[in-house]
């Protein structure tokens, strides 16, 4: 008899093993998922019986829409990506959220909170601090759900993902409610889209057969990101209004527009990022921009401080309905700054001081070329582009170039 031996396919045991774990993985997520959407009903509904009893309480039901849709559309897409619960490169999936995504959702609770005030009057009395102290709090708490993640080795696409949408959510939200409290200039509008502008441009050049190339890292670009929602989060403050608001949204749209058209000319080819010419033109914008006008700033916005200290602290407490005490106490801080600042020692937290002087003299005196609008300019300048050359000390600008919980070398 002859014997015959047959290759039977043997199936994969790993890969079973795998399909069933991520398949009870992806279940357990889904009792999260609940647990998140609950969390956020019944936060929602506390907040609404809250607000239903407020000076606020005519426009409550309005609130109640607008935060349930947006909380919808949090849900909505947390539920879409859960099969993304797993590291980049890797097939098992986490059955769990992990510290730094359930630090995410809190964040987006707190924008959907948010969203519940546009299209409505700015609430009045002290009522009108809340959509400022939300917006505040969920951009604290963005600086930490990153580093919760690293820290517990959990990074995962589901938690890049949705940081990046919260973060254009959170923007849209804050620039709508600016322009419609009167803070902002309509035109803001089309840097709150700016990054779906940016993927939808892609996705044109995808569909008519043009490649796309890659952006090189940069943590510049993360720093423009970062004042921009800073300044949007001072903008919502109750204490600035318009011209200061206004004015500020000029200087900080120009850093971020330029940020963008940069990176638009890259991923489309129309620059290559290796190619010499851009790197000799690069180099040349990078010395006069993060060089010499940071330097220029910091000796003429400290000349500039120090002048307009002289003449018009007197009146700060006049024309500000503060303690007097508190006052002055700040334009001592202000007065200390001022040789750090021009001296390029810490001049990033330096600048900090010199636009709350700025801000002082404008709340006094009003907005104003000759007195405090060059102190401001610089002061932002500073903040956004560090000390330039002849700088003494610059122990910020590591920390600005790593995310929190990063370990390797600084990008810049």
């Amino acid at each position: 008899m002859t014997m015959h031996s047959h290759n039977t396919p043997q199936p994969n045991v790993n890969a079973v093993n795998t399909v069933d774990a991520n398949r009870s993985a992806l279940d357990a997520l889904r009792r999260h998922w609940f647990i998140a959407a609950l969390s956020y009903a019944a936060a929602i509904a506390a907040a609404y019986a809250w607000l239903a009893r407020s000076a606020f309480a005519a426009h409550a039901a309005s609130w109640l829409i607008w935060a349930s849709v947006t909380a919808a559309v949090i849900l909505g897409f947390l539920w879409r990506i859960l099969p993304r619960n797993r590291r980049k490169g890797e097939t098992q999936l986490f059955p769990d959220f992990g510290s730094g995504t359930w630090l995410s959702l809190f964040c987006g609770l707190l924008l959907a909170l948010l969203a519940g005030f546009l299209f409505r009057p700015m609430p009045a009395g002290w009522l009108a601090w809340v959509p400022a102290l939300l917006y505040t709090v969920a951009r604290l708490l963005d600086l930490w759900d990153g580093y919760l993640a690293r820290r517990a080795n959990r990074v995962s696409e589901l938690g890049a993902a949705l940081d990046i949408e919260l973060d254009g959510l959170g923007l849209l939200i804050a620039v709508a409610l600016g322009v419609q409290y009167g803070r902002l200039p309509v035109w803001y509008l089309i840097l709150a889209v700016s990054r779906q502008l940016f993927v939808a441009g892609m996705w044109l050049l995808k569909r008519r057969g043009k490649p796309i190339y890659d952006l090189p890292p940069s943590e510049n670009r993360r720093i423009i990101a970062g004042f921009q929602t800073g300044f949007l989060t001072v903008a919502l403050w109750p204490i600035l209004s318009p011209p200061l608001t206004r004015f500020m949204a000029l200087a900080f749209a120009i850093p971020l527009v330029a940020s963008f058209g940069r990176d638009w000319l890259v991923v489309s080819g129309v620059i290559g990022p290796d190619a010499p010419a851009y790197l000799r033109s690069r180099g040349i914008v990078k010395r006069v921009v993060e060089g010499w006008l940071p330097l220029v700033a910091r000796i003429g916005g400290a000349l500039l401080g120090a002048g307009l200290l002289w003449r018009h602290a007197p009146s700060f407490a006049a024309g500000l309905a503060a303690a007097p005490g508190l006052i002055w106490a700040a334009v001592a801080l202000i007065a200390l700054a001022l040789p750090f600042f021009a001296l390029g020692s810490a001049a990033r937290l330096a600048a900090v001081f010199v636009i709350a002087l700025a801000f002082l003299d404008i709340s006094a005196a009003g907005l104003s070329w000759r007195d405090n609008a060059w102190i401001l300019l610089s002061g932002i300048l500073v903040a956004h582009f560090g000390s330039g050359y002849y700088a003494l000390w610059q122990p910020e600008e590591d920390i600005l170039h790593r995310r929190l919980g990063d370990t390797g070398p600084a990008l810049r």
